[in-house]
């Protein structure tokens, strides 16, 4: 397979990052610090289906993170935790083969990680507690993810979501 990403995939990362974005801000009233539901976040599933999907996903958080009150510790350290989380994710699910079990290991590791990453820059900036923070960040995600990992098994039963060429 060919490391370089070909027009289709770009096109197809663009719009995720889109989705991500109009997610994110139709709901930014409950996106953005210490108690958030990042409804966007359910696109972090799309990684059990073709890995390549981290990069619209996290151009996606990056403009998103724009709008962000905390602002360039936002957009940097919030796009870095969404690498870094989906990067580990994709370790852990490569050789796996059941999609129901990779969905579950998504939402179990974003649920761990992306809540002690968020928590770790909101306690930093806004002087919030660590742990409360932590387990309000992953309670969001964890709400989130659960109901994402049953929307994307969903539709990867009925449209293929790999990013595979298509004859």
């Amino acid at each position: 397979m060919s490391t370089k990403m070909n027009v289709r995939e770009i096109v197809i990362s663009a719009i995720v990052a889109a989705l991500y974005v109009a997610i994110t801000f139709v709901f930014s009233a409950v996106s953005f610090g210490p108690l958030q539901f990042r409804v966007a976040e359910i696109l972090n599933c799309l990684v059990v289906y073709d890995r390549r999907y981290i990069w619209g996903v996290s151009l996606g958080v990056l403009i998103a993170n724009l709008q962000s009150s905390l602002g360039i510790i936002d957009i940097t350290w919030g796009t870095l935790t969404t690498l870094i989380t989906l990067s580990v994710v994709i370790i852990a699910i490569r050789k796996l083969t059941d999609n129901r079990v990779k969905l579950a290991l998504t939402v179990i590791i974003t649920t761990i990680l992306m809540g002690f990453l968020v928590a770790l820059e909101l306690t930093y900036i806004l002087k919030v507690p660590f742990f409360y923070t932590w387990a309000t960040v992953s309670l969001g995600e964890f709400g989130v993810m659960f109901i994402g990992a049953f929307v994307m098994y969903a539709l990867g039963k009925s449209i293929d979501l790999s990013l595979n060429k298509r004859s």
